[in-house]
C-alpha cells in the first residue's frame, strides 16, 4: 500500500531544495584553475584574458593562471579545453575564430564547436572598422557603397587573412550591396595599412584596437559595424547610420568550459566573470582595449554562438576558400 506525504514530510522536502541549490551553488576551484587564451602572448585576447584572470582569482581564492596555446588561429587552444576534464578547473576564453569561423570556413576539427563545449558568458565585443584609402573620392558610407557599385574594375580591399572575420565581414557587405570588390588577403594589418596608405588597396575592415593604435593620416574611418556608435570613436557613424540594414558585426570574447561541465560551475563562473565585467579593475581598461563589456549568460552565449556559426556559413559557401 502507498502511503500518501504527510504535511511534515512535504515542508521537509521544500525546505530541502534550497538548501541542496545552494550546496550546489556553493562550487569552488579546489586547486589553481587553467585560463587557455588561444593567442600568443601581447595581443589584445592575452591582454583581455590576464585582466580577467587576476581580477577573478582574487574573489574566487584560487590562482587563475593563464596559458596561451597559440596555433592554427587558435585552433590548438581550444582543442586543449575540448578534451580537458570538465571539472571547472579549465576554461577557454573564446573567439569566433574558433568556435565559429573555423568551422563555417571549413577547416578541420578535432572538436565540435558547439557540442563539445559549454558557453558561460559573453564577455566583450568590439566593433569593426571601415577604413579605405586617403585618396579614395567618396566621403561616406552612402558615397563608398555607390562608388563600389558602379565601379567598372573590381575594387581591391584587403583582409588580415584568408577566413579571417575582416575578411568574412567584407564579403557579407558585398553580397548584401552588390559591391565590385576583390579580395587581396594579408598576414596581418601592418602590411596592409602600408599598401592603404599608398592607394594600392582601397578599403579593408580592421579591429578598433588596429585604428586606435594608429596616427598619421593613413586611412580614413568611415564606419563600425557596432549597433550604436562606439565609445572610443563617437565622431564616427555606423553602417547601420550609413544605409546597410541592420548590418551588425563584432570580434566577440566569451568564457567557455568543456562539455558536461555542471551547471553549478558553470553558474560559479558565470557569476565571478560578470563581476569582474563591472569592477574597476576591468571596466575601465576595456576601452583602451577597443571592447565594451556584455555579459550575456550560457543561454544568449549559446545562441550567438549558433547564430554566428550559420552566418559564416553562410558567407563562406559561395567562396571556396582555399585553406592552408
Amino acid at each position: 500500500m502507498t502511503r500518501s506525504p504527510t504535511r511534515r514530510s512535504l515542508v521537509l522536502a521544500a525546505l530541502a531544495v534550497p538548501a541542496l541549490a545552494r550546496a550546489q551553488a556553493a562550487w569552488s576551484p579546489d586547486r589553481p584553475v587553467r585560463l587557455v587564451v588561444p593567442f600568443a602572448p601581447g595581443g589584445s585576447q592575452d591582454v583581455l584574458g590576464r585582466l580577467f584572470a587576476q581580477a577573478v582569482s582574487q574573489s574566487v581564492g584560487q590562482n587563475i593562471v593563464v596559458e596561451n596555446r597559440a596555433g592554427a588561429g587558435g585552433i590548438l587552444g581550444a582543442q586543449e579545453v575540448a578534451r580537458a576534464a570538465p571539472d571547472g578547473h579549465t576554461l577557454l576564453l573564446a573567439t569566433a575564430g574558433q568556435l565559429t569561423i573555423a568551422k563555417a570556413i571549413g577547416r578541420r576539427l578535432s572538436y565540435d564547436p558547439i557540442a563539445d563545449f559549454a558557453p558561460i558568458i559573453h564577455l566583450s565585443d568590439s566593433p569593426v572598422a571601415l577604413v579605405v584609402a586617403p585618396n579614395l573620392p567618396p566621403r561616406d558610407i552612402a558615397g563608398l557603397l555607390a562608388f563600389l557599385r558602379a565601379a567598372p574594375q573590381p575594387v581591391p580591399y584587403a583582409s588580415t587573412g584568408i577566413g579571417t572575420n575582416t575578411h568574412l565581414i567584407m564579403e557579407d557587405l558585398k553580397a548584401r550591396e552588390r559591391l565590385n570588390v576583390e579580395h587581396v588577403p594579408y598576414r596581418g594589418a601592418a602590411a596592409a595599412f602600408n599598401d592603404l596608405a599608398a592607394g594600392r588597396i582601397a578599403l579593408m575592415f580592421v579591429s578598433v584596437p588596429s585604428v586606435l593604435a594608429v596616427t598619421g593620416g593613413q586611412f580614413r574611418v568611415l564606419g563600425v559595424t557596432s549597433r550604436a556608435r562606439f565609445p572610443a570613436t563617437p565622431e564616427v557613424p555606423t553602417l547601420i547610420e550609413g544605409g546597410v540594414r541592420d548590418f551588425e558585426a563584432s570580434i566577440w570574447t566569451g568564457l567557455a568550459a568543456p562539455a558536461g561541465t555542471p551547471a553549478p560551475v558553470v553558474e560559479r563562473w558565470r557569476a565571478e566573470f560578470a563581476r569582474a565585467l563591472g569592477s574597476e579593475a576591468v571596466k575601465p581598461r576595456l576601452e583602451g582595449l577597443g571592447a565594451t563589456a556584455n555579459g550575456a549568460g550560457p543561454a544568449e552565449f549559446g545562441a550567438l554562438l549558433r547564430e554566428d556559426l550559420a552566418r559564416w556559413t553562410r558567407v563562406a559557401a559561395p567562396l571556396a576558400l582555399q585553406l592552408d
